[in-house]
């Protein structure tokens, strides 16, 4: 049976989701607002941040200071090792380059980039607030609630399925980069990253950790070019390279101090 704190996550959540995606839907597809425009993006922002705010809101009225304390300290500290932050940095490139490597060999053509590798250092750090924060709530706080009671597989596939379906309202509003992609694959690599997300998690017990890596993901979206068309092979290959990564962490890389 759901808790009652989790149960008012997702209220909250549902609650300030229906906020911002109707606005947004409705005044794009109107010709109210526009895409990117201010009062757009308070509107974009509410549903945007919806897991930070739902996740920060629920802590706050069912736990302690002291708990609500230390889960800002968790968000905030930065202060983690080199392999922490080098297996976070090599996975998210190795996500995305083997997908590209099997869409050359699919279709003969090259990798290609749309910015230099190194533009990574200053769009990773724009992506915190253009996906990264989400973290606090996806695998801040509903992660460790699912993990009390399931799995690490069944916890990433639930997290990844409503991670994934989230984001759907997005295809809806006009002007966002989702609408000139396909839905399906998108939430096949949500789910893919999500069973990293949970060993990134589960080893580190780093919110932090877990924000770097969605940002960073967001950040090679920019930076990888590939075509609406090799979208459904690339969305594939991410899936079993996200997999291969999960296992493959667990049985033989231990990010934790002994």
């Amino acid at each position: 049976m759901i808790s009652k704190d989790l149960k008012y996550f997702f209220i909250t959540l549902v609650f300030l989701c229906i906020i911002g995606f109707s606005v947004t839907i409705y005044t794009t597809n109107q010709n109210i607002l526009t895409y990117g425009s201010p009062i757009f993006m308070i509107f974009y922002g509410i549903s945007g941040y919806s897991p930070a705010l739902a996740a920060l809101i629920t802590i706050k009225i069912f736990s302690s200071n002291y708990s609500f304390i230390n889960f800002i300290k968790n968000i905030t500290n930065i202060r983690k090792s080199f392999k922490e932050y080098f297996y976070v940095l090599i996975v998210t490139l190795v996500l995305w380059t083997i997908p590209f490597i099997v869409v050359e060999f699919h279709r003969g053509k090259s990798i290609l980039l749309n910015e230099p590798l190194i533009s990574l250092v200053w769009i990773t750090p724009i992506m915190i607030f253009g996906g990264g924060l989400e973290e606090i709530g996806w695998r801040g706080y509903l992660l460790p609630k699912l993990l009390k009671k399931y799995s690490d597989f069944t916890s990433s596939l639930i997290v990844g399925s409503i991670w994934s379906l989230w984001h759907l309202p997005l295809w809806f509003v006009v002007g966002t980069p989702q609408q000139g992609t396909n839905f399906l694959p998108f939430a096949l690599t949500c789910i893919a990253s999500s069973f990293i997300l949970t060993y990134i998690y589960t080893e580190t017990s780093s919110i932090w950790l877990c924000i770097l890596f969605h940002a960073l993901d967001n950040a090679c979206s920019y930076v990888f070019k590939y075509d609406v068309g090799m979208h459904i092979v690339v969305s594939i290959a991410t899936c079993a390279a996200g997999f291969f990564i999960f296992y493959f962490s667990k049985k033989y890389i231990r990010l934790k101090s002994i």
